[in-house]
């Protein structure tokens, strides 16, 4: 096994996505109100989550080429790196999905101590059924949304079939590709079938944003000159103005002028469905050649 290259990639190239975890966690899941009140109640000062997977990889490249302690420490690295993603995931999607916190939901029955442990986990299974969802852009709701969610599980169709090349993965884990991979497969072609199915059914009740401005109050005087505003670039913004949207997710594309949503959901279950089958059946090619030797000897 490789871990070094795995832990460059977590830490470089994956950082912003493994980064914050529980914070993320702490504000979209458990319902904590602010960055000052998670600094309160949380005994984490530092990114420490993230800092574990990737220093667990380090020290897996620093065993011994081979030996058992280089296979654990990487396992345990690659599932906990596996669990901080799902985990941002999850939780940016339930906050886009616009759920309710599980501290609004339990009325503050969870513990101090169990509340924290228990929005995470709650943060990776919702990762793992809806990981397309915690993608920024699918804020623009729509047709947007959908064909975001088809175009990512196309990508990640592409990745895996060019993961499961014997060249790609003899580079990162010695030995691979003369393992059995068959459950590997059948695994994930259903959880990718799954999973583009439930995002695209989610995707789509996210209402487009509205890009009409608010007035304010009618009354000026009762106005102040300045209101704080931390989505503002300055830090301010003046109430009497009409508060136009300068996101720039809310004037992103409304997906192709040439289908309507319907089809665009089609073709996505099309696609979702096809790719998991195409998958399945990879893993499945073995049993069903041993299945035909059999009826073959029998007959």
């Amino acid at each position: 096994v490789r871990p070094g290259y795995l832990s460059l990639l977590l830490g470089l190239i994956l950082y912003e996505e493994m980064s914050q975890v529980w914070v993320n966690t702490s504000m979209f899941v458990r319902g904590t109100p602010s960055i000052a009140a998670y600094t309160l109640v949380s005994n984490f000062d530092s990114d420490w989550p993230r800092k574990l997977a990737v220093l667990s990889l380090a020290l897996a490249a620093a065993q011994a080429e081979g030996s058992a302690a280089q296979r654990y420490t990487t396992v345990g690295g690659i599932a906990f790196a596996m669990m901080i993603l799902a985990a941002n995931l999850g939780a940016r999607g339930w906050y886009f999905m616009k759920w309710r916190a599980l501290g609004q939901a339990n009325r503050g029955r969870l513990s101090s101590f169990f509340a924290p442990i228990t929005s995470f986990a709650v943060a990776i299974v919702t990762g793992l059924v809806f990981p397309y969802m915690g993608f920024s852009k699918i804020q623009s709701g729509g047709k947007s949304a959908v064909q975001l969610v088809v175009w990512n599980s196309f990508l990640v169709a592409l990745l895996f079939v060019i993961s499961d090349l014997n060249s790609v993965q003899s580079f990162i884990v010695v030995g691979s590709d003369t393992c059995n991979q068959d459950n590997t497969n059948i695994c994930m072609g259903i959880w990718f079938a799954m999973t583009s199915i439930t995002c695209i059914f989610a995707a789509q009740k996210i209402r487009p944003p509205s890009s009409s401005p608010s007035n304010g109050e009618d009354e000026e005087d009762k106005d102040p000159i300045l209101v704080e505003d931390h989505s503002s670039p300055v830090g301010y913004k003046v109430p009497n103005f009409p508060d136009f949207p300068i996101d720039p997710i809310y004037y992103g594309g409304k997906g192709l002028s040439c289908c309507s949503l319907r089809v665009e959901i089609m073709f996505g279950l099309m696609v979702g469905i096809g790719v998991g089958a195409f998958v399945v059946s990879t893993g499945l090619y073995d049993y069903l050649e041993d299945f035909h030797d059999y009826v073959a000897e029998s007959v």
